[in-house]
């Protein structure tokens, strides 16, 4: 491999060399490939900082060549093998193969190391987003996508070092896929620098060649994340803020002075809690990030967001001492920065000396405690620790992204705490307070949460498949699009909670409390709904197929468009019940008691029982008959148990 940058091939060579696939490469299968061209028979190229990519194909497979237009580190063969063998033995989806080969390609007449990858077929975040900047439900999976990618990512130790636009492809089946693995971190680089510090637009200004670990990606995830939230709720940011082919939202600049940032200032407006969160969190990494110099310029309080400086100066009480050197002209550019760890720091500077004065303020998490802004960042190992010395009182901590799978934290008070993404896989938090906590796209799959109190708790596309809350409190909980099913739910408290699009097939609801619930198309199928409460509960275009609803409380239930083919509701109570456009296809309702229900446009109802229904309107009994009649011969059981004539 030639290591002289003053013989190193330009991109016109490469792209001359290339057009030659028999006599530039000495892989046999790139050997018999051709290059793609453009309508004008111009190769098709990509270039990035590092390389230039070519797409070759054959009749069976798509490769991307990577050559390398700047002299590869000297390490840089095996760099790649150190990451081919640890994605060997760690096969995630997200991951293509490749093979670095020294002698790549051949151009005049000199051997220059290439990578060859497999091809991903699909569309670059930045464009997918684009395509669907005014769906929020698309934006919003792919954020869940992101934050599922973060985390398996993490568990294997893995980091791509260059998350950005770019290096994440969406394709057509709407999978994720990273490309370019040049900055990639995994454990037997530990201690190596980096070969890149990534693209600006998604990376904190401060990081340096000594960042490289498995924690790389935090911030840039942050940025993207932050960045779907607030597209979802206000799609008009993408027009105001994006450019093409550079960035999503964010620039560089904004991160160096968020209070100065019109993009930070419109998130900051955006009433969504989740985004808030965010937000702040993004915030926060800034400001930790600047917080590390002393500032000197001249009204520099301006670097912390209002709302924390009025907030500092409202509830600090400043120690007197005689290095404040403070006139009455000089309160106004009191500044605090909060540095994450070690503390919190003010530093005065006074107006007529421009003396800056470095004022150390109470320890951060006493600070917090007394003044909950923001909750407070926990390892999963402080946690663990804590608790297994007694402690049970974690509330308004920040555990987002934490594996705690496994845990045993049984009593464990984690009220109005961030969860977000965080894993709890057959985790025991039996009596558990959850309540107000955010728990969005956590992965709770198989948690016994018995006798928890996850009030008001937020666990919108939480995975709770086999999750044990019997006799839990979720209370207004929001479930949207979480994955319940199989999930054990008896006598749980549900009054008002929010399971819209949520997934509770054959889950066992039995004697729950689902009055005034929202479960507008959830999936219930083969769900257990017995003796079930479900006054005034929204089903609308829910599926109920072959549930159990037997005894089951459906007064004034909205179960227009509902799917109930099968469903046994012997003995329900479907007073007041909306059963317009509801599937009724074989479903038992002997002894149901259907006083003032509205029964209409029925569009299957062969199969159903109706024996000893109680106070079944007579215009609604004439109904159902004239629909159970005609040639098909399986509706006469419908009609006998009607009684039609």
């Amino acid at each position: 491999m030639t290591e002289s940058s003053v013989n190193w091939p330009l991109n016109i060579d490469f792209t001359a060399a290339i057009q030659n696939p028999q006599v530039c490469f000495r892989d046999r299968m790139l050997q018999q490939s051709q290059v793609m061209k453009n309508l004008r028979g111009r190769v098709t190229l990509w270039s990035g900082n590092f390389a230039t990519v070519y797409k070759l194909f054959d009749q069976e497979s798509n490769w991307a060549v990577r050559c390398f237009t700047r002299v590869p580190q000297v390490d840089v063969q095996k760099r790649y093998a150190a990451i081919s063998d640890h994605l060997m033995q760690h096969q995630l989806p997200y991951l293509v193969d490749f093979e670095f080969i020294e002698q790549g390609i051949l151009v005049k007449g000199e051997w220059f190391p290439a990578l060859k990858m497999a091809w991903v077929e699909g569309v670059e975040l930045d464009r997918y987003i684009g395509e669907h900047v005014n769906d929020p439900e698309a934006l919003m999976v792919l954020n869940h996508q992101l934050r599922q990618l973060k985390q398996d990512l993490r568990e294997v130790g893995i980091a791509h070092g260059d998350l950005q636009h770019g290096n994440i492809m969406v394709t057509a089946q709407g999978h994720l896929k990273l490309v370019d693995y040049d900055g990639m971190y995994v454990p037997a680089l530990k201690g190596k620098p980096p070969v890149e510090i990534g693209h600006p637009n998604y990376q904190l200004p401060e990081r340096s060649l000594s960042d490289f670990n498995e924690a790389v990606d935090d911030f840039s995830f942050d940025v993207i994340s932050l960045s779907l939230n607030a597209l979802a709720q206000q799609p008009a940011l993408w027009d105001s803020f994006h450019e093409d082919n550079k960035n999503l939202i964010f620039r560089q600049d904004d991160f160096k002075q968020p209070e100065a940032s019109p993009v930070f200032q419109s998130i900051a407006q955006i009433n969504d809690p989740e985004t808030q969160i965010l937000y702040a969190q993004l915030v926060r990494r800034c400001s930790s990030e600047i917080s590390s110099g002393i500032l000197s310029a001249v009204d520099r309080g301006q670097m912390i967001p209002v709302r924390l400086a009025t907030w500092l100066s409202q509830s600090i009480d400043l120690p007197k001492t005689s290095q404040l050197q403070m006139s009455k002209w000089s309160i106004g550019s009191l500044f605090a920065i909060v540095v994450l760890g070690l503390g919190i720091f003010a530093l005065v500077q006074d107006r007529e000396t421009f003396q800056p004065v470095l004022v150390k303020l109470p320890d951060l998490t006493e600070v917090l405690a007394a003044n909950p802004l923001q909750p407070v960042q926990m390892t999963r190992e402080q946690l663990l620790k804590a608790y297994k010395d007694g402690k049970r009182d974690f509330s308004n901590v920040n555990l987002s992204g934490v594996v705690l799978s496994g845990a045993m934290l049984k009593g464990i008070n984690l009220s109005n705490s961030l969860l977000i993404g965080t894993s709890l896989v057959s985790a025991n938090l039996n009596h558990a307070d959850l309540s107000g906590a955010v728990l969005t796209d956590a992965n709770l799959i198989g948690v016994d949460l018995t006798d928890a109190n996850l009030n008001d708790a937020n666990l919108k596309n939480a995975r709770l498949r086999e999750a044990k809350l019997i006799d839990a409190s979720l209370l207004r909980a929001n479930l949207s699009n979480a994955k319940l099913s199989y999930a054990l739910l008896q006598n749980a408290q549900l009054m008002k909670a929010n399971l819209t699009n949520a997934d509770l097939s054959r889950a066992d609801l039995r004697s729950a409390d689902l009055v005034m619930a929202n479960l507008q198309d959830a999936n219930l199928l083969q769900a257990n709904l017995q003796e079930t409460n479900l006054t005034a509960a929204n089903l609308t275009a829910a599926t109920l197929e072959s549930a159990k609803l037997l005894l089951a409380d459906l007064n004034s239930a909205d179960l227009s468009q509902t799917n109930l083919s099968r469903a046994n509701l012997s003995s329900a109570d479907l007073s007041a019940a909306n059963l317009v456009d509801t599937k009724l296809e074989g479903a038992n309702l002997n002894y149901a008691d259907f006083s003032d229900a509205r029964v209409g446009h029925i569009p299957a109802v062969e199969d159903a029982s109706f024996t000893n229904v109680q106070n079944l309107s007579d215009q609604a009994k004439d109904y159902l008959c004239r629909i159970s009649s005609g040639a098909f011969t399986d509706r006469k059981p419908t009609r006998d148990s009607l009684g039609c004539r």
